[in-house]
């Protein structure tokens, strides 16, 4: 056996070929042809997914195989999911830029969210605290309206005879106070 000069074990050693350039087809060259095929490519991924027209009929129309359209249909759901991605403005598509982003927005939310919620609760306990300042202690067993004898009537049960009698009588001109430095009338 001849012995190459490559191979170590003195065994012949495979000779690769050089690698050629593979040829554009004439297809490809015009740029009014790919927006074409772009687009009947999409329409018809499209109406496959909308259930408009099957698989089957889609590939026989655009005579590719089955398995050229289901790549088609991953590289285009691929695409639209990179588009509708909050994040895509970046001006590099390195995922670890849009990763570290994200992710700080996300700790940045968590954060908001934290402080929402200790305001709401606040917010509630100041809520519950005026109502229960506000809210009139109840001297009598009685709830709802008086009746109508007994509404201004010297019968009020927790009523002294004084308040009964000033919520009978109008009060007089010169029982209200005059500021300091104005005359009396």
């Amino acid at each position: 056996m001849k012995r190459l000069p490559g191979s170590r074990d003195g065994t012949a050693a495979r000779v690769s070929r050089k690698h050629r350039p593979r040829p554009l087809p004439k297809w490809l060259t015009s740029t009014t042809q790919l927006e074409a095929i772009a687009r009947s490519r999409c329409l018809m991924v499209l109406s496959v997914l909308s259930g408009e027209t099957p698989v089957t009929d889609a590939i026989t129309q655009a005579k590719i195989s089955r398995g050229t359209y289901y790549q088609l249909e991953t590289r285009a759901l691929k695409a639209i999911l990179a588009a509708m991605n909050p994040l895509a403005g970046s001006p590099d598509n390195t995922g670890a830029a849009d990763l570290s982003a994200a992710s700080w927005r996300i700790a940045q939310l968590q954060m908001q969210v934290k402080r929402l919620e200790q305001d709401k609760r606040r917010a509630q306990r100041l809520l519950l605290m005026m109502r229960k300042s506000i809210r009139a202690p109840v001297t009598s067993g009685h709830r709802g309206r008086w009746p109508k004898g007994l509404r201004y009537g010297s019968n009020v049960p927790g009523a002294s005879a004084s308040i009964a009698q000033s919520m009978k009588t109008p009060p007089s001109p010169t029982a209200t106070p005059t500021p300091p430095g104005a005359r009396s009338p």
